[in-house]
């Protein structure tokens, strides 16, 4: 691992550049992340699909089942942060590795994973319903998954002074909530656009395999969850990217990279 030659150009970077510089990695990176998005989301789609089972018949007066497309929102919305943690681990690992190695990617996940149930499953799902809290508390901190699966902190403080996921969660985001806020409507507004994209090409598709072009049941239970996904797996990768923005803008961390690295040579040159 050298920390001062990157797969990924490290200094500050605006919005649209992000979005650009996320479909440059996905092109670069197509197949790995692709494993590591089926990996963590593929599980969640059959669970999904196992608990929604009995809410796919349409809606007697609306003619499509309304129930069925909001518990699924839901769940996604709940499921989204653990079920992306490989693609995150993938692409954290690839930033200074030229292959990451699935075993190392497993062993990483599985130490971060209590983390991730408590702050990123239990707490979550505790706060989904009250939306209000919920976009008060994760929409102006967007980068707990990359705080929690990258930097590895500690739950609780201990002896060694390190600072807890917790406290690092508001020295990295309090700065700036505002901005984050603002960026974060803007990808609800381009990720809708992506979303029904992904819905009505999936639609077409079927009709073109099928030659029936109706909004059948298969529309609704599959073709609404994979757009979900697709759209929710481009995001992640544009959340790497804006989080590394962050930690550019807010400590300097191309700075940070270069002072390690030659810290590191000279400690290998002395001995």
């Amino acid at each position: 691992m050298q920390l001062d030659s990157n797969r990924i150009v490290i200094r500050e970077r605006d919005y649209p550049d992000v979005l650009d510089l996320a479909l440059r990695v996905i092109r670069v990176h197509g197949w790995p992340l692709a494993a590591a998005f089926v990996a963590g989301v593929a599980p969640a789609m059959c669970l999904n699909a196992w608990l929604l089972a009995d809410y796919t018949e349409p809606d007697f007066t609306l003619g499509f089942p309304s129930n069925y497309l909001w518990y699924m929102l839901l769940l996604v919305v709940w499921q989204m942060p653990l079920a992306t943690a490989p693609v995150t681990l993938y692409l954290g690992e690839a930033l200074f590795t030229d292959r990451p190695h699935p075993r190392q990617i497993a062993r990483l996940l599985a130490g971060s994973l209590p983390q991730m149930f408590f702050y990123q499953v239990l707490l979550r799902g505790l706060l989904i319903l009250p939306l209000v809290t919920w976009l008060l508390l994760f929409a102006s901190a967007p980068y707990l998954n990359e705080v929690i699966l990258l930097e590895r902190n500690p739950m609780r403080q201990r002896r060694s002074g390190r600072m807890t996921t917790w406290r690092r969660r508001k020295a990295l985001h309090g700065n700036f909530t505002g901005e984050l806020f603002g960026r974060w409507i803007w990808s609800l507004c381009i990720g809708g656009l992506m979303f029904v994209s992904f819905w009505l090409s999936i639609w077409i598709l079927g009709g073109l395999l099928s030659n029936e072009w109706g909004w059948d049941g298969s529309v609704y239970t599959i073709g609404f969850p994979l757009a979900l996904w697709l759209t929710i797996g481009f995001f992640t990768v544009v959340r790497f990217l804006a989080y590394l923005d962050l930690r550019i803008r807010a400590e300097g961390w191309e700075i940070e990279l270069l002072v390690r690295a030659e810290q590191t040579r000279l400690t290998r040159q002395l001995t």
